[in-house]
């Protein structure tokens, strides 16, 4: 993971500034409860460590290092609350990752299977916050559990390489049973 990262930030370094200089909170002291650790920059080193911790697959640690570079992009205050969100990073970090992922299957990092799983991987990381319930997840990945695995694994290291409240914690748990109940119906197929 540490060389697909130096090269990340020896050829990307435009990016990674941003990602450092995108807070998860605002600027009057607001503490985003679902990211106290700050800037964007050290999540996405959690995520990294959390994925080179349970896998080795390419398109994984891949998409654990580009899953948020759509963040600076979509950073918002709410007008109706203060607090700092990101609609639509999921949609952005796919977009921005295209080119990257590009130069890193030319600079054989990944090869084009693994760019092209990477990218849906990016693209779909948020699906389980706003899937409505388990029989959508289960139609969406009846003839792709590999992939709803992949995807999973990456959710759960997004959710691991952060520090957040209680609530956030059970929100995730919602998440989680979801996912459990979608492995398990995808097993007895």
């Amino acid at each position: 993971m540490s060389e697909i990262i130096t090269w990340f930030c020896i050829n990307y370094p435009e990016i990674r500034k941003e990602l450092l200089d995108c807070s998860h909170s605002g600027g009057d002291g607001e503490v985003n409860p679902y990211h106290i650790e700050g800037d964007c920059w050290s999540h996405t080193m959690m995520v990294c460590k959390m994925m080179e911790i349970n896998s080795s697959d390419k398109a994984l640690l891949v998409s654990a290092l580009l899953h948020d570079i759509g963040k600076p992009a979509k950073r918002r205050v709410s007008l109706k609350n203060g607090h700092i969100q990101f609609f639509g990073h999921e949609e952005e970090s796919a977009l921005l990752a295209k080119p990257i992922l590009a130069k890193m299957v030319n600079d054989g990092i990944v090869d084009d299977a693994q760019a092209k799983e990477a990218l849906e991987l990016i693209s779909k990381h948020g699906y389980f916050y706003k899937a409505k319930d388990i029989d959508e997840v289960y139609q969406e990945f009846v003839d792709r559990r590999e992939f709803f695995l992949k995807l999973t694994l990456l959710v759960e290291c997004d959710h691991l390489g952060r520090f957040g409240s209680s609530q956030v914690e059970h929100s995730f748990e919602k998440i989680k049973d979801m996912i459990e109940k979608t492995r398990y119906l995808l097993e007895q197929k």
